[in-house]
Formats: C-alpha cells, structure tokens, sequence
C-alpha cells in the first residue's frame, strides 16, 4: 500500500509533560465497547485498578464506537493523568492498553481507494501547531510504502474520512486535491486571494462533477496555474461591503455556534468558556427591540481583532497557509468539493476573529499557537465549523461562491 502524507508527519512525537495544552484534559474522550469491557478486568497494580473502576461512564446513546467516556476530574482533567502529567496506564502497560483515540490523537489516517494512505495530524493539538509553525517554506508532501507495522492500519481503521472508489469524483481525486494545495501555496496571492481562487476552482470543479464532463478538471488545474489569470479571477470576486455588514455576519455565526455549543451535550465545559471569552471580547449583549431578541456589540472591537490578526497573517502568512493546507487532508466526501471548500471559508471566517482574543499584548510564538489551537478547537473539536456550513447556508441561497467571498474578505 501507497502511503502519501506531509512530511511533519513523522516528526510528531507526544511532548508530555511540556504540552502546554494537554489533549488530557477538557474535552470528551470515548472509548469503544470492547475497549471499555477490557479496561474492566485488566490485570493492572492495586493502585491502578481503583482508578480505572471508576474512571468511565456509559453514554445512555453511545454506540460501539462511542459506548462510555472517560469521567473528568473536578479539574477537568483525564483521572488518569497522574501528578508527573503522564499516562498512567501507558506507564504501566505500554501504549497497546491505550485507547484507540489515545492511541491515535492527533493523527489524521484515511484510506484513499484500496491502495493509497493519506495522513496529516489534526490541528487541535497544540504541538502540531508548534510543528506548522516550524516550516516557513511550506508544507512538503512525501511518498512511500506503507510498512505494514502499524496495528490499526493493519485491521483497516482509520481516524479520517475514507475514500471508496464509488465516490463519483473518485477517478479525479488527486488532480482536485493537487490542484487544492497548488492555489493554496501560491505565494503570489495573499490568503484570502488564494482562498478566492480555491473557491473558482472548486465552484466549476463541482460543476463538472455534477454536469459528468470531470474530464475538464485537469484542465481547469493547469489553467489556475497561470498568476495572472488568477489574479483577475481574485479581483473579479472580491466583494463590496460594510464595516457593519461584515462584522455582523461574522456575528451571527458565532452566535449560531454558541448556540449548538449551550444544549450540545458533547461539547466540553472548556469549549463554553473559549466562546464566553469570545463574546466578551466582543462585547455583546442581549437587547430587546419590538419583540424581537436581538444582540448589540462593539464594531470597533470587531475590526480591532481582525485588524490584528491581518497583522500576524502579513507578517507570518506561511503559518495560516499551512493550517489551511492541512485542512485539505481531511476531505469528506458527504459534502464534495463544494461543500468542503465551504467549510474552510467559514473556518478562516471564525479564526480571524477569534484567534486574536486568545493572544496576549506582547506574544510570543508559544502565545501564538496556543491562541491558534484554542481558536481552532472552537471549531474543530465540536464540528461546529461543519454544523454552520450545512444548517445555516445550504439551505437557503447564501450557499454560494459570491457568499463565501463575503466571509473570507
């Protein structure tokens, strides 16, 4: 088996104890039915033992894959986490008695076809931003044979979205995906340019998918491989708008999020609190107008967020490229191309705001990518970003390449 990846990949090794941002804690952590069986008669220390009796919860509607969760601490920490920070059960029986999510986090393995392994790591990892952040010429992509010694690829599990070969854009998913990174990694363009052109692409790259002329797709990747085409199609798409326009559409997003955040069981207390924090930065409050609930915050503190994180983008723009460009890696294939191309246009819209809330005055670069990574989770570990994509634009008429121009400039 073809195993395709960045070239990081392999560069990320579990930190410890000098995560600044533990996976251990403040999030749900689901462990399978068989997992769960076997924690409750493995041969561990006394000591051991007494934790893991008491360490998880059944899901009153989990599934196999997601039967019980592991019961936090007052702390909101893993009661596993022992006091040096470390794994208890992987101290004590190795990292085979893990759970698969342990096991795996933040590693990102899908299956492309019956031949080919596509792997990435997630960005809600603090460390895999540190990682994207160490590469200022790019994100490489290398090529090789799978070495058969990984027991989770072995048993055909996977931690991403598989590609089967039904799929209808299947036979031209690599020029799609080549053809992603190429526009992405366009240094001639800015990132929204870039993103602009992402979404020409991907707006005529559906329309042959729909229309069964996907033979045109090759085509239509070479063509955007010309600057100054693609200069004119970025001009061509940047829309006009308001200052107020702007920041409340950014809004109302968010305000949609927090809203599936508050009465979604799933979604961590941690979660919450990095939207509290979000809302009142923002200043928003509740207001009252005619009958109608209504929300009133402060538009020069919108654009003083956005204002800064054009700053880090500017000065830093490879690292908002690479977070960008690892997204690419996880493909779903319920949405297409469109769909997920949609979902990274409110992805940027959210992180734009959002990741200047999380960053100190005077930063540093470990402030930045834990401001990345809180910004990222907001979106990521809970799907809102996909949620938004789906409810909230799909079904009405601002499911649309014009659209998504909006929430990118």
């Amino acid at each position: 088996m073809n195993v395709v990846k960045f070239k990081y990949y392999d560069d990320f090794q579990c930190v410890g104890t000098e995560c600044k941002d533990t996976c251990c804690k403040e999030w749900h952590i689901f462990i399978t039915k068989r997992e769960y069986l076997d924690y409750k008669k493995m041969k561990c220390s006394p000591e051991l033992r007494g934790i893991l009796d008491s360490a998880f919860t059944r899901r009153k509607e989990g599934s196999d894959f997601s039967y019980a969760e592991v019961k936090l601490t007052k702390e909101g920490k893993c009661p596993l986490l022992g006091n040096d920070s470390l794994c208890m059960i992987q101290k004590e029986l190795g990292a085979k008695a893990l759970s698969a999510t342990c096991n795996i986090f933040p590693r990102n393995r899908s299956f492309i076809g019956h031949n080919t392994l596509l792997e990435s790591c997630m960005v809600t990892c603090y460390h895999v931003v540190e990682l994207l952040m160490q590469h200022p010429e790019g994100l490489e992509i290398v090529e090789e044979e799978y070495d058969k010694n990984d027991s989770y690829i072995n048993k055909g599990v996977s931690s991403g979205y598989n590609i089967d070969q039904s799929l209808k854009e299947y036979p031209y998913f690599w020029d799609i995906l080549n053809a992603k990174i190429d526009i992405l990694q366009n240094r001639n363009f800015t990132i929204p340019e870039r993103l602009l052109i992402l979404g020409y692409f991907c707006r005529k790259a559906n329309e042959y998918i729909n229309n069964d002329t996907m033979d045109k797709i090759p085509g239509l990747a070479a063509m955007l491989l010309d600057n100054e085409l693609c200069g004119k199609i970025a001009d061509s798409l940047k829309p006009p708008r308001t200052e107020g326009e702007t920041s409340g559409k950014a809004l109302q997003i968010l305000l949609n999020m927090r809203e599936r955040v508050n009465v979604d069981p799933d979604v961590s207390s941690h979660t919450k609190s990095l939207f509290a924090r979000i809302f009142e930065q923002l200043k928003c409050e509740e207001a009252f107008d005619e009958g109608e609930n209504q929300y009133r915050f402060s538009i020069s503190e919108y654009l003083k967020l956005c204002e800064r994180f054009r700053a880090i983008e500017n000065e830093r723009t490879y690292i908002i490229e690479n977070l960008l460009v690892n997204l690419l890696f996880s493909y779903d294939p319920k949405k297409g191309v469109w769909g997920n191309y949609f979902d990274i246009a409110v992805f940027y819209n959210v992180l734009k705001v959002c990741a200047p809330v999380f960053l100190p005055e005077n930063y540093n670069d470990t402030d930045l990518a834990l401001a990345l990574t809180n910004a990222v989770k907001m979106l990521l570990n809970s799907t809102l970003a996909n949620q938004i994509s789906v409810c909230d634009f799909s079904s009405n008429d601002q499911y649309t390449l014009p659209y998504a121009a909006f929430l990118i400039c």
